[in-house]
């Protein structure tokens, strides 16, 4: 496990991803020179094995705003790595390292003020991120409401078809996009020299700081969020274990069954505190809708003074919500929510659900029939209380 501990006030910015080469390092310590450059008194943690971030510390001038850096430790004898930083730092950015998974990211997320993640254009990029995405919200249990997780296009070309390919990812994403960073030899320049891009003259940095403004400023609006009980949520292992279990049973599908549904849970599996505001999310074939926000305000069951009789359509409507109909080729698979359980339930056409046989689907809805009874969900339908 690993354990920060620093003033009551510490601030803390993570920045993850799953795989090298992303630019994530390039991005932690940009974002610990913008905060030194405001005043504020930083320190950069290093858990990555391969200490780039303190190769960019010691290329820093003695003449520079100091930044406290600090480089992974050692596991103890109970298996926890402790970083102790100190009382007198306002922000710490953890420069994660690569390949964080279940408990892992558990560890770094829980309590962070910011989470950011840099999302080079290429397809084996933009893979990776759909996958720690879906960790993060699935495993994590992140809070996309909360505002605490962005997603910055790093290393950009623009007039590239890769870029095209990461822009038309990104969105699909219910996750802020909170900025684009051209590939430029500025960030080069500045990692040689133990600099950021807000430390260097100007006007030779003008399109980057221009690039910047929307980062530092999603980022500062994060720093000034106290952090609530949700932050500090850390889902049992249970449910992370169920998470990464749902995972290893979607890879038993074809490749683009598994993209379908992988993008269904990006957005609201295992998230029954966390409510949804994300568009329509076309991928692979697929048209998912999310289900509607769910208040984090405790709620009231009213029980009724007499036993009421329903049908078993509305029995039906009453136990299972459609929250997203995908489609795969010519097949089609039924995403529903148990309303009271909070379970899934994914079933196929001519699959059985409680009795009822699906026969028919459409972009928004499906019907289903029992013994000559027939009953329509539409995604995201809402019963009457």
């Amino acid at each position: 496990m690993l354990k920060i501990k620093g003033s009551s006030d510490l601030r803390r910015v993570v920045v993850l991803n799953p795989k090298g080469g992303s630019g994530k390092t390039t991005l932690a310590f940009n974002l610990a020179g913008y905060i030194a450059s405001t005043g504020r008194k930083v320190a950069l943690i290093d858990m990555d094995r391969q200490g780039s971030s303190m190769r960019w510390l010691q290329n820093r001038e003695a003449s520079h705003t100091r930044i406290h850096g600090i480089s992974a430790p050692d596991r103890n004898v109970d298996g926890d790595q402790c970083v102790d930083v100190p009382v007198d730092i306002d922000v710490a950015v953890i420069d994660a390292p690569a390949g964080l998974a279940g408990n892992q990211l558990v560890d770094y997320t829980c309590g962070a003020h910011a989470i950011l993640l840099p999302v080079l254009p290429s397809d084996l990029d933009i893979h990776a991120a759909a996958r720690l995405i879906s960790d993060l919200l699935l495993a994590a249990q992140v809070s996309r409401r909360k505002g605490r997780l962005a997603v910055v296009a790093n290393r950009v070309r623009e007039r590239t078809v890769a870029y095209q390919q990461l822009r038309s990812f990104l969105d699909r994403l219910s996750i802020p996009v909170v900025g684009t960073l051209r590939d430029t030899q500025n960030y080069v320049w500045a990692a040689s020299n133990g600099l950021s891009i807000h430390e260097m003259q100007p006007h030779r940095v003008s399109r980057d700081l221009a690039q910047w403004a929307s980062v530092t400023q999603w980022l500062e609006g994060c720093l000034e969020k106290p952090i609530t009980s949700r932050d500090l949520l850390r889902p049992t292992r249970e449910a992370t274990d169920r998470s990464n279990n749902g995972l290893r049973t979607a890879m038993l599908f074809p490749a683009a069954a598994v993209f379908a549904l992988l993008a269904a849970s990006l957005f609201w599996f295992m998230s029954p505190q966390d409510g949804a505001h994300a568009l329509p999310v076309q991928a692979a074939g697929a048209m998912i809708k999310p289900p509607p926000a769910v208040s984090d305000a405790p709620s009231e069951t009213v029980m009724p003074s007499e036993p009421v009789a329903v049908s078993a359509s509305e029995e039906l409507r009453q136990k299972w919500q459609l929250s997203g109909v995908a489609r795969v080729g010519d097949a089609s698979v039924m995403i529903l929510r148990d309303r009271q359980g909070k379970s899934i339930r994914r079933i196929g056409a001519k699959d059985d659900l409680d009795g009822w046989t699906v026969t028919d689907t459409g972009p928004n809805y499906a019907v289903l029939s029992q013994d000559g009874e027939k009953v329509r969900l539409v995604i995201n339908e809402e019963m009457e209380p």
